[in-house]
């Protein structure tokens, strides 16, 4: 763990939290994550001993804490109160950073795997459908197949046909789905220019728009793109006429 030889509130908070893939870990963990591999999963790109690294220091901090079995098998890992707390924190970040250095994904950034799992994790249960209804997406550029299964109290998705019937189809590319998720743009918009395709049942595609509660970043990437929109507005050019 760095240590800055500073005693001051902003140096100590940084040598536990200024690690890489330290905030996208508690990112996880505030939004459920307790399991090693579901961490792994959650973080592409990071390695099983970075991650077991950065979990043992949260550990040693008091931010995490390990849950063992009677064999001392590891079992799950739990936030304490104090990374409970970091909850205003990291939404404080994310914020910052849909405001002021969220521009358009670079390629390397589409991960429609993650971007899947992401949706399925922030649905709005009052607004599911009361049996089970199968969703098919159809990403691309990169092209992938999903299959999202809704319960009226669960949500699993799957990589291979679930084996029911498919309710609702969509189709998009990937990175038009990122920039709705990430809320630089909205889903009703991307679905009145035909960037994003439904093919079902009215009622399930009006319904659609209201299962997702999209990212907790959303609210200020939407409020940057608006603020954006409207400087381009004020610095276009006007045109005069003058008849004669």
């Amino acid at each position: 763990m760095r240590r800055y030889a500073q005693y001051c509130p902003v140096a100590k908070a940084t040598e536990v939290l200024g690690d890489r893939w330290t905030p996208l870990i508690l990112r996880e963990m505030l939004i459920g994550a307790t399991g090693f591999n579901e961490l792994e999963r959650a973080l592409p790109g990071i390695s099983r001993s970075i991650l077991r690294d950065r979990l043992r220091r949260l550990e040693r901090a008091e931010v995490v804490e390990r849950k063992t079995g009677p064999t001392g098998r590891t079992l799950e890992y739990a936030l304490t109160p104090a990374g409970r707390d970091l909850r205003p924190v990291i939404k404080a970040l994310g914020d910052w950073g849909a405001t002021w250095s969220f521009a358009e994904p670079r390629r390397d950034e589409l991960d429609p795997d993650l971007l899947i799992v992401w949706m399925a994790r922030h649905v709005d249960g009052g607004e599911l459908p009361s049996t089970r209804t199968v969703v098919q997406f159809d990403l691309r550029s990169p092209a992938k197949r999903y299959w999202m299964v809704f319960e009226p109290e669960d949500v699993s998705v799957c990589l291979q046909h679930p084996g029911f019937d498919v309710d609702l189809k969509v189709a998009v590319d990937t990175a038009v789905l990122h920039r709705v998720w990430a809320g630089r743009t909205g889903l009703r918009e991307m679905l009145g220019v035909g960037a994003l395709r439904l093919n079902g049942p009215i009622a399930l595609q009006r319904a659609f728009t209201r299962w997702f509660k999209w990212s907790p970043f959303a609210p200020a990437a939407r409020r940057a793109e608006e603020r954006r929109s409207s400087a381009r507005r004020l610095d276009a050019p006007v045109r005069v006429r003058i008849a004669g």
